[in-house]
Parts: structure tokens; C-alpha cells; sequence
């Protein structure tokens, strides 16, 4: 009899436990994974109860769906939230994530929450992203731009704490957020001069000198080098000349170029500033013609859209100071005014 059972050292009876273990591990582990994607599931739709839309227009609630629909709303939502009928953006995605349970649409709608001006829902939004996927740069970064728009100030400074972990260069976004966090303190103004005075010595930045210009010229045109020329020009074309510094401007010829064509020294210096629009003003006015002035564009070298004013970040993009600005030639305001009279 015992010759007919075999025993618990024969080979082929091990090999047929050892498969019927690894057999029922993978059962027991597939089984749980289609459990943990259920209540994921469930967890996403009790998530998504909160943002319901009542003021959309669209009747997302009585409407079938079907897998083949999917894509074909996907690319309607994003046409709605290009042409700026984000509601309809937003009841679009939240009707798609409730169907198709995929969790990367949720981004799109935590954008269209956030270009609808609902940011306090697409920080919401973004921090549940976070607590399924902890390692999406992109989402932190668009929360630690969302937490600097509503002055949450020390949250944002903990979502660049985690970005820097994970070995992203923050130092820029870091040295904005101080300097934004400076600028909605209320403290006098030499006492933010003096702070961001500190960011500069430290760091350098262009993005701190052009603030010690607005905020005290005067004392900012001990800090001016050479250098910064190009990217502070708008702020020394704009400055009065009350506010200038004539020590440094008489060792410079670019400023000298400058302020010359703005009507500030009486005699043309000899030499180029490299900016073609100050150069050729420069000229016209040796030849007594005023009627034209500088004008800026800011174009972003991260996204390349341009804009008419200056910016911490990007209006796009949401790139920190990531503007070139192009100088170009207009007419004098007055010149035009008198055009038209």
C-alpha cells in the first residue's frame, strides 16, 4: 500500500507543490490586485461626488455610454476647454472618469478647475493624483504654483522641499516664492528692499535685482552690473531722472545709449550698446527726430508665447521668470497723440 502513495521525497511530488503554491499565490495576488482596482474605483467616484457641475448645460447624467465614446468626448472636453467653455470642459471629464475609471484624465480636469479660476478644487484634485501617484513632477509643480496663488506660501515651500528631493533644480521657483511671499508681507518697503537685498547678495539673481529697482532705484544702482543690461532695460527705460545714478551711468556706454535716446544727457556717446532699436534711436535723435520710443515684448522661452507685460511666471506656461525681452521701436506716445488732433 504505501508503495502506491508516493512519498514526500520523491521529486516529482515536490515540484507539483512547489507549482500548486506558486499557482494559488498567483490567484490569491491577482484576485486581490482586481480587488484593489474595485475599490480604487469606488474611491474615485466617491472623490468625483464633490465636483458634480450644476451649472453646466450639457445632460451628462442621462447619457449612455459606451467604450467606442470615450475618446470622441476625451477630444470634446479638451475643445471646450480651449475655446474657454470650461464648464462644459469639466462635466465632460468628470462624466469620462466616472465611466472609464481612468485616473489620468483627472489632471485635465484639475486644469479646467484651474483655468475656470476653481482653484481650491484643482488643488484638490491634484493632491488626490498625488495620493495614488506621489512621484508626478508635473503635478507638483502646477500644486506648488496653485498653493503661491492662493498665498499658501508655506505649503508651496513643502511641495519644492519635495521636488528638490526627487532631484529637480527648484532654486529659481525657490527664490521667487521668497521673494512673492516678501512683496505680500506688510512691512514697510525699506524692510523688503533689505530682504530681498539678502536674496541678491546670495544668489545673484536678475529676478531679485529687478525688484531692488522697483522698490528703491536709488539704492538699487549700487547693485547694477553690466551684465543685466538686456533684462533690465524696460525698468531703467521707465525710470525717471531723479532716480538715476549719472557716477555709474558716465562709465557705461550702453546706459549712456540709453538715456541719451530718452533725453536725459544732451550729448551722443561714442560707441554701441548691441540693442539695435537703442542704437537707431540714438541716432535719430542726434539728427533731432524724437518721435519714436522703445517698446517690450515678453516671449517665453519656455512655452514662446509672448505677452505685453512682465511677469514672475509665466501666464501660459507657469515657468518662473522665464521671459527674453524683445525691444522694438514705436511711436512717442506724444507723437501719436498729436497725430491726432
Amino acid at each position: 500500500m504505501e508503495a502506491l502513495i508516493p512519498s514526500y521525497n520523491d521529486p516529482i511530488v515536490s515540484i507539483l507543490l512547489l507549482l500548486g503554491t506558486i499557482f494559488a499565490i498567483s490567484v490569491l495576488a491577482y484576485a486581490y490586485s482586481l480587488w484593489k482596482q474595485e475599490q480604487k474605483s469606488k474611491e474615485l467616484i466617491r472623490f468625483l461626488k464633490s465636483f458634480d457641475s450644476k451649472e453646466c448645460a450639457l445632460d451628462t447624467k442621462s447619457m449612455p455610454f459606451e467604450k467606442g465614446m470615450a475618446k470622441p468626448l476625451f477630444l470634446l472636453a479638451l475643445a471646450y476647454e480651449r475655446s474657454g467653455e470650461y464648464s462644459n470642459a469639466i462635466d465632460l471629464f468628470i462624466y469620462l472618469i466616472r465611466h472609464t475609471h481612468d485616473n489620468s484624465i483627472l489632471s485635465h480636469l484639475a486644469l479646467a478647475y484651474q483655468k475656470a479660476g476653481f482653484l481650491k478644487r484643482a488643488t484638490k484634485i491634484y493632491r488626490e493624483i498625488l495620493h495614488n501617484f506621489p512621484r508626478q513632477k508635473e503635478v507638483l509643480y502646477e500644486l506648488e504654483y496653485l498653493y503661491e496663488k492662493l498665498n499658501e506660501f508655506e505649503k508651496a515651500k513643502e511641495v519644492l522641499e519635495v521636488l528638490e528631493a526627487q532631484g529637480e533644480s527648484v532654486e529659481k521657483e525657490k527664490i521667487a516664492l521668497e521673494i512673492l511671499e516678501l512683496k505680500h508681507a506688510f512691512e514697510p518697503m525699506e524692510w523688503k528692499f533689505e530682504q530681498i537685498l539678502a536674496i541678491y547678495q546670495e544668489s545673484q539673481s536678475s529676478l531679485a535685482l529687478r525688484e531692488l529697482f522697483i522698490l528703491n532705484p536709488k539704492r538699487a544702482w549700487s547693485y547694477y552690473r553690466a551684465e543685466e543690461f538686456t533684462k533690465l532695460i524696460d525698468i531703467l527705460w521707465k525710470l525717471k531722472v531723479n532716480m538715476l545714478d549719472f557716477d555709474i551711468i558716465s562709465k557705461n556706454i550702453p546706459l549712456q545709449q540709453l538715456y541719451f535716446t530718452k533725453g536725459y544727457l544732451e550729448s551722443k556717446p561714442n560707441g554701441s550698446s548691441a540693442l539695435f532699436a537703442v542704437d537707431f534711436l540714438a541716432s535719430a535723435r542726434a539728427a533731432e527726430n524724437e518721435s519714436g520710443e522703445l517698446a517690450f515684448i515678453y516671449i517665453c522661452q519656455s512655452c514662446k508665447h509672448s505677452f505685453p507685460l512682465s511677469f514672475l511666471r509665466c501666464p501660459n506656461c507657469h515657468k518662473v521668470y522665464s521671459y527674453k525681452i524683445e525691444v522694438s521701436i514705436e511711436e512717442s506716445k506724444e507723437q501719436s497723440g498729436n497725430s491726432l488732433q
